[in-house]
């Protein structure tokens, strides 16, 4: 019975505005927290013990699963948008090859193909590193390319 009467007692942590600038401008924006909490004029040792409270810990999981919702939000009007302009690209562009490679992006589900890398089979040893050479060899080599008509 105690226990339900300290669950009864319970209240939502109140969270500061300044503390849920901070948060969002570090979760949310992408701003390391020594910036975001400078920018808005908070302690990072306020922030760090702020952040150990459970009411805290689920606004940060709340502010990640907004993160994730507008980020995929983000990508499907992308992708519409990248299909209107393969769509264009591929009515009107001068160059034949880039009419034929928006044909196949609009053909496979607007999946794009690996990228084909061309690696040389004849490869030679290069050699590696750094090659000094001394002020003599120059002239010396200057002197030979003189004495062969060079």
């Amino acid at each position: 019975m105690p226990q339900t009467l300290a669950l009864a007692n319970h209240r939502p942590a109140r969270i500061s505005k300044k503390f849920r600038a901070v948060l969002r401008l570090h979760e949310i924006e992408g701003m390391s927290v020594t910036d975001a909490c400078a920018k808005v004029g908070y302690s990072r040792a306020a922030y760090y013990k702020a952040r150990k409270a459970p009411d805290v810990q689920e606004l940060i999981r709340e502010l990640r699963r907004e993160l994730v919702e507008t980020a995929e939000a983000k990508k499907a009007y992308l992708k519409v948008k990248a299909l209107e302009v393969g769509l264009d690209l591929m009515l009107n562009a001068k160059n034949e090859t880039i009419r034929a490679r928006m044909v196949e992006f609009l053909g496979s589900d607007a999946k794009v193909s690996p990228v084909s890398v061309h690696v040389d089979a004849r490869q030679v040893e290069v050699p590696s590193g750094y090659r000094y050479i001394r002020p003599q060899q120059m002239i010396d080599s200057r002197t030979s390319d003189k004495a062969a008509g060079v």
